[in-house]
């Protein structure tokens, strides 16, 4: 399918691996210009490298943090004077902390809202202005299943996930009238690094593990999120906005959500 995202302009955080990474290549497979940025530069040149020839000029990266305000204006920036323009933010760096409840401290807590909730906040408002101007764009928040699944053990990344859907559907209003779409994806269980981290913690065998981690039997892969994410940038979904779709396989068990 033709997405029709040929030379459109997307900015991917957490771009350097996981899902960020899978996303920044549907994008580009789809024909759209690419600016990736994590923190670190090893991995966004290993990153850059592997999509190969047929991306050459079209995929660029950028050291950066999005726990840093300066960071953020500087991708942005960079993007603006790089392929000119920016019509699809992707927002994924980012991840909170386990922990028992009474361990974990206010600057933990702090430290995981900083990068996961507001560097999500600030990239959307340092992109807005230039969606206004040209009248269109997308954001996607790449957002997590955990804001469904009040656990325990992860309620740093639980409300901020939580708290991201709520930003979504808010934003949304906010961008309507310039034609400015924002959407949500909550991924559940994706076969990443991060997952494996996940096995280890967990004292199972990993073919429990994996089997558990969905009614499908199995995780996702990156490349399902990556997919949706070249969908929901195009103008195939573009009735969808203030939407966030839960991608995980069957595992949330609620009728909303």
């Amino acid at each position: 399918m033709d997405l029709g995202l040929e030379n459109n302009v997307a900015i991917v955080t957490g771009g350097s691996k996981g899902i960020g990474y899978a996303s920044g290549m549907s994008l580009l497979n789809e024909g759209a210009k690419v600016l990736i940025c994590a923190r670190n530069q090893d991995d966004l040149d290993k990153a850059v490298a592997s999509a190969g020839n047929q991306a050459e000029g079209r995929i660029k990266a950028i050291a950066a943090d999005m726990s840093n305000v300066e960071d953020i204006k500087r991708v942005v920036d960079h993007c603006i004077s790089t392929f000119g323009r920016v019509d699809i933010l992707v927002n994924n760096a980012g991840s909170a902390r386990m922990g028992k409840f009474t361990e974990i401290t206010d600057d933990a807590w702090e430290a995981d809202w900083g990068l996961k909730f507001f560097g999500y906040v600030r990239m959307a408002r340092e992109v807005f202005p230039h969606m206004e101007k040209q009248g269109k764009g997308v954001v996607i928040n790449i957002i997590g299943a955990a804001a469904l699944h009040p656990e325990a053990s992860y309620m740093v990344g639980g409300s901020a996930n939580l708290a991201l859907n709520h930003f979504t559907k808010a934003l949304a209003k906010e961008g309507a009238p310039n034609n400015i779409r924002v959407v949500g994806i909550n991924p559940g269980l994706i076969a990443t690094e991060r997952m494996e981290r996940r096995v280890q913690l967990s004292n199972l065998p990993r073919e429990q593990f994996l089997a558990d981690a969905s009614p499908l039997g199995r995780p996702g892969k990156p490349e399902e999120i990556g997919d949706l994410v070249a969908f929901f940038a195009s103008d195939r979904a573009g009735f969808v906005t203030g939407s966030n779709l839960t991608a995980d396989g069957g595992a949330n068990p609620a009728i909303m959500g």
